[in-house]
């Protein structure tokens, strides 16, 4: 069993798809919304479909997060390893805030999602790792983090956070055959990110990475990683 959360669309959907045909496992993915989810399982094809399983979980609700573990905890076969992709950024909802504007539930919100949810996620994987001797642990990151662009610090400081859970779980678990990676995408194309990334190749004049480009990437970075470090710009 592998799980990538965020996975009804986007960089999760797409590292979905990936491991369904690089691997033979079953793959669970969470989404917020059913009917993504639904739409998400449509889109893959027989046979490959057949290993695809779904949950509903909103990672800012600590509610889902908790019968995610619990489902988790009761999957009697080993769990080979998960990508955890799911990060908002309240800046698509809002626009660019510098700090100083920054709303309480906003910061409250993103914190929660991003930082404290991901963490019990974690926890969780970590512990069954740990029991089992394996077990690959990805969290999906942002280069926006190592820049500090104006107007997305709120979602910078919850990405950076990312980065010392990384090497601290690397140093705990890696003498018991866990491994982890943070991966750092730059600006990827995706249903939700379509009109920022496209405003930005149209100013700049560059090509932005589309979500399944950078999904390959992960998925032999949680393949064949073994001699990668903790944390790997894309």
């Amino acid at each position: 069993m592998i799980l990538v959360t965020g996975a009804s669309q986007g960089i999760g959907y797409a590292c979905a798809q990936a491991l369904l045909e690089q691997t033979d496992a079953r793959v669970l993915i969470t989404g917020r919304s059913a009917d993504r989810l639904r739409a998400a399982r449509a889109g893959v094809p027989a046979p490959h479909g057949e290993r695809l399983q779904t949950l509903v979980c909103d990672q800012g609700v600590y509610e889902d997060v908790e019968e995610l573990c619990d489902r988790l905890a009761a999957i009697g076969e080993p769990i080979e390893g998960a990508i955890l992709t799911v990060g908002v950024n309240p800046s698509y909802a809002e626009g660019p805030r510098r700090i100083h504007a920054l709303s309480a539930p906003t910061i409250e919100a993103t914190v929660r999602t991003n930082c404290t949810h991901t963490l019990l996620l974690t926890t969780a994987l970590l512990a069954r790792f740990h029991r089992q001797r394996s077990g690959v642990l990805v969290w999906i990151g942002s280069q926006a983090g190592g820049v500090g662009p104006p107007g997305s610090g709120l979602y910078c400081a919850t990405k950076s956070f990312l980065s010392g859970l990384a090497r601290a779980a690397h140093n705990e678990y890696a003498s018991r055959g866990v491994r982890v990676h943070l991966v750092h995408p730059g600006l990827v194309r995706t249903p939700r990110t379509a009109a920022v990334a496209d405003d930005f190749a149209a100013r700049h004049g560059v090509t932005v990475a589309e979500a399944p480009d950078v999904a390959r990437q992960i998925v032999a970075l949680f393949l064949r990683g073994e001699a990668a470090s903790v944390e790997t710009n894309l």
